[in-house]
């Protein structure tokens, strides 16, 4: 069960912390009229593999870059399917909504490591937001404004109020297996004194695998074997992703 806690009010803006995560969660801003219009997809998992099967959807890294160089992007589990029986299926439904996102972690990051504390913030890349991410107490990030980022990204600006021994990551999260909270699917570390932008490629794979959510797993491993979801130029909005008795997987839009 999802519980929400009082509203941790600090100088920079509210914040809710989600019990079940250790989750902060910034409420989103000039975004919210927008994504009540956004359009709304559909991806189901169809299991006909004969086996009872865990199954983990995420997302092609987004391309970053900084002012330092071009950082290492992982994938996390964005959506987790746990114990889906031989013919049954699970479906997620999503929009476009778009979040900044920050977390803790154990360093060294690799294939394994789970997020810890954790928050996000409603961008829209359409207007090319900026926020600022400030790593001292209240740890998070402050007002989004539009402008500043890339065509079809948005930018964190991180201050130089913390170091690596902070072990903070940044990255791009969408809502989840909770609608309405957003969830990690690519995170890099973060770097005092630093700008990064974020541009993020729609690109959606299915494959089996026991993950926690927000967990980073290995994509190029991961991806190979997986089914493979782009709404991008196609009319359809949902998709159902089998996996075959031989293993394999298989995408149908409708």
């Amino acid at each position: 069960m999802v519980v929400i806690r009082d509203i941790v009010t600090t100088a920079r803006k509210p914040q809710y912390f989600l019990a079940s995560q250790g989750r902060l969660l910034s409420p989103t801003s000039h975004h919210s009229a927008r994504s009540s219009n956004m359009a709304k997809y559909t991806i189901k998992v169809l299991n006909n593999s004969g086996f009872a099967k865990n199954y983990v959807l995420f997302m092609q890294p987004p391309a970053v870059t900084s002012t330092g160089g071009q950082p290492v992007v992982y994938s996390n589990a964005w959506v987790t399917f746990n114990g889906i029986l031989p013919g049954g299926t699970d479906t997620v439904e999503y929009t476009d909504e778009t979040f900044a996102y920050w977390a803790t972690a154990t360093m060294p990051v690799a294939p394994g490591t789970t997020m810890g504390q954790s928050g996000a913030a409603a961008v829209d890349v359409t207007l090319q937001d900026s926020v600022t991410f400030a790593g001292t107490t209240p740890i998070g990030f402050g007002t989004v404004t539009p402008g500043g980022a890339m065509s079809g990204s948005y930018r964190i600006i991180a201050n130089n109020d913390f170091t690596a021994s902070n072990g903070y990551l940044f990255g791009l999260a969408r809502p989840g297996n909770v609608p309405s909270i957003p969830s990690p699917v690519a995170t890099f570390i973060a770097e005092p004194n630093d700008t990064f932008n974020v541009t993020p490629v729609i690109n959606f794979y299915v494959a089996d695998g026991a993950y926690t959510p927000g967990q980073i797993i290995d994509y190029t491993a991961a991806s190979t074997k997986a089914g493979n979801v782009n709404f991008t130029g196609r009319a359809q909005t949902s998709a159902v992703v089998t996996q075959n008795p031989d293993g394999s997987f298989s995408p149908q839009y409708y």
